[in-house]
């Protein structure tokens, strides 16, 4: 029986075997969750909830080598070894050589990693001998290094790792990404717009925008010049307070939200450092979580703060906490700073107020984004299992290193329009509320002053505590602002998505309704999805816009001097800081700023009309014309609300995509000449998904004769697809773009030509698009030198399963009977 048992043994390891070569065929979709969260979370907005904090601790590894194909198919789908967003990024710079100045040595950065276990010392002999650069080496947190190589050295090493069938994963070494200086690169301000585009474009200073909110800090080093009425010598030129027992005489902000949207928008920067040269962000908030009632024992968590860190050093955070909670119940804060899902340190006490520092010193090669998280286990004290109506507060004072390049633009920290002007106008109190008999007050004061102030733009970061509620009366109000020559921008609101949840200001049809996106132009997971307007002629959102994220990282603006925490706090901790947010709220006075930079080119307050709405609403079709869309990237959390491809059209995620102020002003300023009647465009542009810091429209305007035919010829790369689109001067009825020719055949490098014969004479609008592409497939790759991974259905999988199992079947019967007589001599009774 032995060698029957032997012979077994070999089929069944055959089969064994034969199912290993089968099962990577086999693909299984993998859900992730955060190491920083269970499995057991409940999420709403950025506010988690669970039983168990002890894998905050010990977050599991990411890339056991037992997981290293599961871990990685889903970055790398075709099985080249390369990250498929890097990979699109590199065959567009192959395909593009020929229309740009480059050649095969641009150096490519990348980071390579490779299964735990796997000694790489020799990947580093063969990537030095192709002329790479070793940046860093890593052990503990990946298997791997940076490095930076020549382009043809990078296809031959990747191509030789290929050969020898050494698993890798390579990805782009992308530069981190965060605060209004990212904003200002992500809306390529910063230097195009800013020092390049027409001498640049910095703001408006013979305008303002006003900022209907909670008010604007005078004090605060963003607003530099200060308050006077009228003065525009001044960086405050008007103040108005509408809140109950406010006065208009004394510019303050005792809430901060208006403080940040004013900074974004307009702000000059801040040059306040400690004295170690650090920056400094104060991430504060109050905390009611009414109507929620948790268990004793519940665990919950904030992330208070996301920041870059660009140069090593120590990071020193001073965390201020009180809980709030009234009849004997407890919440015990604690906080953590943390790094890629790992806690570096933390602090925390089980008393009511408390205040103590956070330190870690940041090695070179640890740079990157760090998290700033509070933690609160709730204790029930008062008998009744359940802690009812819970209220803390918590205050953080971040100090750390931000050096990026600031590209000889200036302070790092200014806002989209810096040389422009603001007005306050405070319609929110303390706590962020505000009647909306003050707010549409405050809106017709806006309209009431301003030719006295030169109000070309107004911002409104507010909406109802309600999902989707409706103010006719405040419609009215924001519709008649526009049509008195005011460009009003308000946010969508941050409701996330599975239903129409804008509601008013931002449902009207006049005003430009923002959605909001992450610094890697995705849709964020709170952005509120939309539907109709109000009057259902319509469609909301508008536009989106940067708006940070604590899923990637928060816009730093500016943090009112006059109290921290709605007034827990009523002496601020630090003068002239920095305050980390997310929110719908901070992509809209991007847009407004981006607004006011438009104007700016169109001429300024000097040659504004605030008569009608002609001018007002010219402002909102030239930027929705000129955004592009973002697709296929998805929204943060739920790939299930992502924006479509509507190939010009909008959507009720991101309207007509995300803006683009650089194609804006050059649609304005520059004119196409044609060839007799040919016009011709060979841009080179970037989708989205490709570089969220390039450009991705490229526009002209177009003078036409009526009755003559024309034609509009737009060079389209090979590998990459652009469309073409001509609109009217004139925007229909709401500001709305007014589409009347476009090519757009989605084959990738066609041309885009159309014929259109012009029904004006006059002035048009020619604007090219990138539209991103689907990941590359393994039918994409044409060359059988690279090895590629594939996949097939399941069903099949299992019948040829099914098959050798069967097959092995038989043999081991065949062997049985013919083991009968190989082993009589064996065979033994048992006794």
């Amino acid at each position: 029986m032995k060698n029957l048992k032997k012979k077994a043994n070999y089929v069944i390891l055959t089969f064994i075997l034969v199912s290993y070569i089968f099962s990577p065929l086999i693909e299984i979709p993998i859900t992730r969750t955060s190491n920083l969260v269970s499995d057991k979370t409940e999420e709403k907005g950025n506010l988690f909830i669970n039983n168990d904090f002890s894998h905050i601790i010990t977050p599991p590894s990411r890339f056991a080598t037992n997981d290293w194909n599961k871990e990685f198919l889903s970055f790398d789908k075709n099985g080249n070894g390369i990250n498929d967003n890097f990979d699109l990024k590199l065959y567009t710079l192959e395909e593009s050589v020929s229309l740009v100045e480059s050649d095969s040595n641009d150096q490519i950065s990348f980071i390579i990693q490779f299964p735990d276990n796997y000694d790489y010392s020799t990947v580093i002999s063969i990537f030095k001998s192709y002329g790479g650069t070793i940046k860093y080496t890593y052990k503990e947190a990946i298997n791997g290094f940076a490095g930076s190589i020549e382009y043809d050295g990078f296809v031959t090493f990747s191509d030789q790792l290929k050969q020898e069938n050494i698993k890798f994963l390579i990805e782009e070494n992308g530069k981190a990404k965060s605060n209004l200086y990212y904003n200002s690169r992500n809306m390529n301000l910063r230097p195009y717009v800013w020092k390049e585009l027409g001498g640049g474009y910095t703001g408006d200073n013979t305008s303002s925008i006003a900022i209907v909110d909670s008010g604007i800090d005078e004090s605060h080093d963003c607003f530099s010049d200060s308050y006077g009425d009228g003065d525009f010598t001044k960086k405050i030129v008007g103040w108005a307070d509408f809140t109950f027992g406010g006065d208009n005489g004394t510019v303050t902000d005792y809430n901060g939200h208006g403080s940040h949207c004013a900074g974004i928008a307009a702000g000059v920067g801040t040059t306040v450092l400690d004295g170690l040269g650090r920056v400094i962000t104060s991430p504060n908030a109050k905390y009611d979580l009414y109507p929620y009632a948790f268990d004793d024992g519940d665990i919950i968590g904030f992330k208070s703060a996301t920041f870059n860190v660009t140069s090593q050093g120590q990071i020193e955070a001073e965390c201020n906490y009180k809980d709030l909670i009234l009849g004997g119940d407890r919440a015990w804060g604690s906080a953590y700073l943390v790094k890629e899902d790992s806690v570096l340190n933390w602090t925390g006490f089980t008393n009511v107020n408390w205040l103590d520092n956070i330190t870690y010193n940041v090695q070179s090669n640890e740079l990157g984004i760090y998290e700033l998280w509070l933690v609160i286990e709730f204790v029930d004290v008062s008998g009744d299992s359940l802690i009812i109506w819970p209220e803390f507060a918590f205050r953080g004072e971040i100090h750390w290193y931000f050096n990026p390049d600031t590209f000889d633009c200036g302070n790092r920290f200014k806002g989209v329009a810096p040389d422009t002007h603001l007005v306050g106008v405070r319609v929110l109190d303390e706590g962020g509320a505000g009647d909306w008999a003050d707010i549409i007050r405050g809106v017709e004061w806006v309209i009431a002053n301003r030719e006295i102030y030169n109000i070309t733009v107004m911002s409104m970061s507010l909406g109802p505590s309600v999902p989707g509620f409706s103010l006719q009366a405040l419609i009215v109000a924001v519709d008649k602002a526009v049509e008195n020559g005011i460009v009003t921008v308000v946010s969508a609101g941050n409701d996330g998505a599975g239903g129409d949840y804008i509601g008013s200001p931002a449902d009207a049809d006049n005003v430009i309704t923002v959605a909001a996106m992450n610094h890697n132009d995705q849709i964020t997971y709170y952005s509120s999805q939309g539907g109709p307007s109000n009057s259902t002629e319509t469609k909301k959102p508008d536009i989106m816009a940067p708006g940070g994220s604590a899923n990637s990282l928060m816009t730093l603006s500016a943090d009112t001097n006059d109290n921290d925490c709605e007034g827990e706090f009523p002496v601020d901790d630090y003068n002239d800081d920095l305050l980390p947010a997310q929110g719908t709220s901070m992509a809209c006075p991007s847009v407004a700023g981006a607004a006011n930079l438009l104007i700016q080119a169109m001429g300024g307050g000097n040659n504004w009309n605030w008569n009608d709405g002609t001018k007002s609403k010219l402002v909102k079709a030239i930027l929705l014309m000129t955004a592009t869309e973002t697709y296929p990237l998805q929204r943060e959390d739920d790939e299930s609300s992502s924006p479509p491809l509507n190939r010009g059209g909008k959507d009720v995620h991101e309207g007509y995509g995300r803006i683009n102020v650089d194609a804006a002003i050059e649609a304005w300023l520059n004119e196409s000449i044609p060839s007799g009647t040919t016009f011709t465009m060979k841009p080179i542009l970037n989708s989205s998904r490709i570089n969220p810091f390039g450009r991705h429209a490229y526009a002209r305007h177009v003078y036409l004769t009526t009755g003559k035919e024309y034609t509009f010829n737009l060079t389209v790369p090979s590998g990459v697809d652009y469309d073409l689109y001509l609109y009217n001067s004139t925007p229909a009825k709401y500001g709305e773009p007014d589409l009347i020719a476009s090519s757009t055949s989605g084959v990738l490098g066609k041309d885009e030509i159309f014929n259109f014969t012009a029904k004006y004479d006059g002035k048009y609008f020619l604007i090219a698009k990138a539209i991103g592409q689907p990941y590359p497939s393994s039918d994409d790759d044409d060359d059988d030198d690279k090895s590629t991974a594939f996949t097939i259905d399941l069903l099949p999988i299992l019948i040829i399963i099914g098959i050798i199992a069967l097959l092995a079947i038989v043999f081991v019967i065949i062997l049985y009977k013919k083991g009968r007589k190989d082993d009589i001599y064996d065979f033994k009774p048992e006794y």
